[in-house]
């Protein structure tokens, strides 16, 4: 039949549709029931053969489900799946290695098998062909690049199952230590996830080796590391996933971050719905090796006389015809395809092929290349990275910190907007606005609604610290060695000793305080006897005859007048004559000098009285007195301090304390300021504390008062978690807010406020320090109300008596 002929034929018999003959590439696409991949080699396939008109080579995909529902189902699946692939004219197999089923000895038995996804478990097999890099020679390739390219010493190695570059590494004489990330991680909030990774900071590790060929969990992975800031400039990490250009694209740190770049980007396509580049590029280069080894065996542009199947064993003499040249490879996204035999024969491995190693730090280099020649790996180093900027404002910048605290004045405080004030909180915003970066500030009952005392508060948020629910603590976090096994503290910030709470003595100014020396009754007396001495003088003047014809005669206002001049030291024109007059003067005189030298003697000592501190300002002093009572908070550091001491007077202190428990050891805080406030059963009440805590409420509060001591320094600092790389550069600036004094500038703020009139009452520390005794205005005002009283009553006296002359004048002109 002649061709003209054969074709009316063909058209008769399609129903006026033309028929043609091609040649045919069957391949077996095997994945567990629910997971094959064999749709998306349809769509791979699709995309290469659009546009391309004249092609007589066609590749056919059949799906072969492994189904492990049960039993039968193992069982009936398998007997599919060899009957499928016991036809010659199925020439290969795609998809993973599934154990029984993709058996090369029980299953496929004819066929090539192209391993498109990375396994760390394979069956050794001539006829597995792995599209990506086999373990072996991947792992050859990280070790050699970790120990002699960039020398790195000790690294932690992170992965989920395939840890083969461990024992190479350390053939390699470089210090691994594995870490197990969990078998699945679905987010990148995984609590597991999180818990690994907050270990791994715990730990300090700077060099960290991650080993994945998943995309989305090597997503997930460094997003949860960003989010424990362990991207941070100070450490380094090697990323052996094969696309380095998608890890860097989830990246916005400047750590130092290595990789490999296997994956042609220029090239790559999406041939399906997946965003995963590496997978999209698995899926075209598994089709079009398929379509390459068939247009290696037949001519795609001239139709056949029939359609021809090509066989299984024609792929296998393409593959081993590959390293002797008689074939000619295929170059897709993933590099050339070569296969040549592993060192002991006993499978296939992927050589004369390359990849970059690549660096991050803000931009991304090539730093280097990695050569396959069959069983031989040639690093070469063409460049090195950038040096970074490592300046403050740089390292967080953009970065919002999750900040942990407790309210407790005047470290932290909440005002009624929800906002957050405070000493610690003025440092953070200090230390943010100097590295730019954002923090997000979370009281401890947003996290937990458990509540205890002050010790089991802490406790619990230094816990949220540690399993990662927050970067940073801030607040009244004091520096202690049980805490220091479970976090890190920053630079002090600020310290404290203990100090003395204690109620102020009341200042009760005094306006006649110049009569104090004499009690009423000895003033009454002294009275009357320059009363009764000036009538005496009196009377003995009218028996003086040398008043004879005198002007001025010595009657009894004179001598009252005579008598009170010699009391106050006044001078007076009158000398008495006689000698009984002489001798009482002199008498009076003597008793007037006692007097004055008793009232000058006892008021100089009252002043003094006065001026002495009697208050409790030590605790030796406060140990040895009855008076006054004293307590602490209970379960605080200062109770096992006092517990613990054999040192007097501490320990005959805590003695007196234990014996009434109940009453010296208080709950809390404000228990013990309300104590000092108002006595404990009739008595006074002073309170042992941190000073700044007990200054603090002594500032507004005037009734008390707050007196330092020199024992027991305790030392505020902010909290991180075991490794945090940030540490350091938040070290940094809180070194320069010291050395600016921005820190005593907010101490300052904080505990320096000004008295107010409230407290003009109440006696000021600063009054007690004046060396010598002073007299207030208050204190002799009574002095200058007799002296105004006494010129009150000398005008009005004058007055009278004007009017007095004023009256009898014009009764005498009446008259």
């Amino acid at each position: 039949m002649d061709q003209v002929s054969r074709f009316l034929l063909l058209t008769i018999l399609s129903g006026g549709h033309v028929l043609s003959y091609n040649y045919y590439l069957t391949a077996a696409v095997v994945g567990h029931k629910g997971t094959n991949r064999v749709g998306e080699f349809r769509q791979a396939l699709q995309q290469t053969e659009s546009g391309q008109e004249g092609d007589f080579c066609k590749i056919e995909f059949q799906k072969l489900d492994y189904d492990e529902t049960d039993g039968s189902t193992v069982y009936e699946t398998l007997n599919i799946a060899r009957d499928t692939l016991n036809n010659a004219s199925v020439a290969a197999v795609l998809g993973p290695y599934i154990d029984v089923f993709t058996s090369m000895a029980y299953v496929i038995t004819k066929q090539a098998h192209l391993l498109t996804e990375k396994s760390e478990s394979s069956e050794a097999s001539l006829r597995s062909l792995p599209i990506l890099p086999d373990s072996d020679s991947l792992a050859d390739a990280v070790a050699e690049i970790i120990a002699d390219m960039m020398k790195w010493e000790g690294i932690a190695f992170l992965s989920q199952n395939d840890f083969s570059p461990v024992t190479k590494l350390s053939r390699r004489n470089v210090k691994v230590w594995p870490i197990r990330l969990p078998a699945s991680i679905d987010s990148e909030d995984d609590k597991e996830l999180m818990l690994t990774l907050t270990r791994l900071r715990s730990a300090q590790r700077r060099r960290l080796v991650f080993h994945s060929m998943d995309s989305s969990v090597v997503k997930f992975v460094m997003k949860a590391a960003d989010k424990l800031l362990m991207l941070h400039s100070s450490l380094s990490w090697f990323i052996t996933y094969l696309d380095f250009g998608d890890v860097v694209s989830i990246i916005n740190r400047t750590a130092d971050i290595y990789g490999l770049q296997l994956l042609n980007r220029h090239s790559v396509s999406s041939s399906s719905s997946s965003n995963d580049d590496l997978n999209n590029a698995v899926l075209c280069d598994s089709v079009g090796l398929l379509r390459h080894i068939l247009s290696q065996k037949y001519n795609c542009s001239k139709e056949p006389e029939q359609n021809v199947n090509l066989k299984a064993g024609d792929v296998m003499k393409f593959v081993n015809d590959l390293p002797n040249g008689t074939s000619a490879p295929y170059i897709g996204t993933l590099s050339k395809y070569v296969w040549t035999n592993s060192s002991d024969n006993t499978g296939k491995m992927r050589t004369q092929y390359s990849f970059g190693i690549m660096g991050y730090n803000g931009t991304t280099t090539k730093i280097g290349n990695c050569t396959f020649e069959g069983n031989n790996i040639t690093i070469l180093e063409t460049k090195q990275m950038p040096s970074r900027d490592q300046s403050l404002d740089k390292v967080l910048a953009g970065h919002t910190f999750t900040v942990i605290t407790r309210v407790e004045p005047p470290f932290v405080m909440k005002t009624g907007s929800g906002r957050y004030e405070g000493f610690s909180v003025d440092v953070l915003e200090g230390i943010a606005k100097e590295m730019n970066f954002k923090y997000d500030i979370r009281e401890l009952d947003s996290i937990t609604q458990n509540r205890s005392d002050v010790e089991d508060d802490w406790d619990t948020l230094i816990k949220q610290l540690m399993v990662g629910n927050a970067s940073m603590a801030i607040g009244s976090l004091a520096v202690k060695s049980s805490r220091e096994e479970q976090i890190s503290f920053s630079f002090t910030i600020i310290s404290s000793t203990i100090s003395i709470l204690t109620k102020r003595p009341v200042t009760s100014p005094v306006l006649f305080q110049f009569l104090w020396p004499f009690s009423w009754q000895l003033w009454v007396v002294i009275i009357a006897f320059y009363i009764v001495a000036g009538g005496a003088l009196w009377v003995m003047s009218r028996y003086d005859v040398t008043q004879n014809g005198s002007e001025q005669q010595f009657d009894l206002k004179e001598s009252i007048w005579y008598s009170f001049n010699l009391f106050l030291g006044g001078g007076t024109e009158y000398s008495p004559q006689t000698t009984s007059m002489r001798t009482m003067i002199a008498f009076f005189w003597f008793c007037t000098l006692v007097i004055t030298a008793a009232y000058t003697a006892n008021l100089a000592a009252y002043l003094t009285l006065q001026q002495q501190d009697n208050r409790i300002k030590s605790m030796d002093s406060l140990s040895k007195q009855m008076t006054v009572k004293y307590g602490l908070q209970k379960n605080s550091d200062l109770m096992q301090f006092f517990k613990d001491s054999s040192i007097d007077p501490f320990e005959r202190m805590w003695a007196t304390m234990k014996l009434e428990e109940k009453t010296r050891l208080i709950p809390d805080r404000s228990t013990g300021i309300e104590l000092v406030k108002n006595g404990m059963n009739g008595s006074d009440f002073a309170f042992l504390d941190l000073a700044l805590m007990n200054e603090y409420a002594a500032l507004r509060h005037c009734d008390m008062e707050s007196f330092d001591q020199n024992f027991k320094e305790t030392k505020f600092s902010m909290g991180f978690p075991n490794g945090a790389p940030y540490k350091d550069d938040i070290n940094r600036a809180i070194l320069i807010l010291k050395e600016r004094g921005q820190l005593d500038a907010l101490k300052d703020k904080w505990w320096s406020i000004p008295a107010t009139a409230e407290c003009a009452d109440y006696v000021r520390p600063e009054d007690r320090q004046k060396p010598t005794a002073e007299l207030d205005l208050a204190n002799m005002l009574g002095v200058f109300i007799v002296l105004l009283s006494c010129v009150c009553l000398s005008v009005l006296i004058e007055i009278s008596k004007r009017v007095m002359s004023l009256i009898n004048g014009r009764r005498k002109a009446k008259q």
